[in-house]
């Protein structure tokens, strides 16, 4: 009972990030696969793909309403770099749950300190930086096939700075791209299919799509850069608790 009220706080977490800021689901979701349900690090990076997945799609679908996302952009951006996600997926195999939940750690120190620092400035009428674009969408896709993160966090400024997309316009256009690398890394993990723990973890999906869906609607009346820096304290706490239980 207990790990179930965990497993729909997590989602609620995880969801409210995605439906918020368009980033933070995977950061948070694998460290509470592995506490929460016992999970392997293999097996905890492919089921979060599911949560991440589905809550992006949730909190996408409810901003196609308001406009606020270019879906073209967003597939557009998966999909150069779904090589990367291949090649990440792939090298999966060559790393041990010690040295991926580290890999993990790192990332999220990685994630709070962008969050908290970051400030990406709009500029109109410039020149889109095409081989900056492949580097960053090919860069999600290694971490998101090697980790089973949405990498939402480098999305967002990529599509701000090298596409000159607008920032209220950039995190719903992260969604479409979160959801596709989550389903591109679902699709080629399918060997840890059998090792994933379904009815918890769909649970654990449910709230998080349930939290998108309510978070996306009043996501206007929240001031951005205080839920940035809310986030990026919660991630660095996060992160923390990983290397104490993990590496003492």
């Amino acid at each position: 009972m207990t790990d179930l009220l965990l497993g729909l706080f997590l989602g609620v977490v995880v969801g409210s990030s995605l439906g918020i800021i368009g980033a933070g689901g995977a950061i948070l979701a694998v460290p509470g696969l592995v506490a929460v349900l016992g999970l392997d690090a293999k097996v905890a990076t492919t089921a979060s793909t599911i949560i991440v997945g589905s809550a992006a799609a949730a909190g996408f679908m409810q901003r196609i309403k308001s406009r606020a996302l270019d879906f073209k952009i967003g597939a557009g951006f998966s999909l150069l770099g779904v090589v990367g996600t291949y090649i990440g997926t792939k090298l999966l195999r060559y790393f041990s749950d010690t040295v991926l939940l580290l890999l993990f750690a790192v990332l999220m120190f990685g994630a709070a300190f962008s969050m908290w620092q970051r400030s990406v400035t709009e500029r109109k009428e410039q020149r889109t930086r095409w081989w900056l674009v492949i580097l960053s969408a090919t860069a999600v896709g290694l971490a998101t096939g090697l980790l089973g993160v949405g990498g939402g966090f480098l999305i967002v400024p990529a599509l701000v700075l090298f596409l000159n997309i607008p920032m209220k316009i950039a995190a719903g256009t992260s969604l479409v791209a979160i959801m596709l690398n989550s389903t591109f890394t679902f699709f080629f993990r399918s060997e840890y299919w059998r090792e994933v723990p379904w009815a918890p973890v769909l649970t654990f999906a449910g709230s998080a799509v349930l939290a998108s869906v309510f978070t996306s609607r009043f996501v206007q009346r929240f001031n951005p850069r205080h839920l940035q820096r809310g986030f990026s304290v919660l991630i660095t706490v996060v992160a923390t608790y990983m290397l104490v239980t993990n590496f003492h």
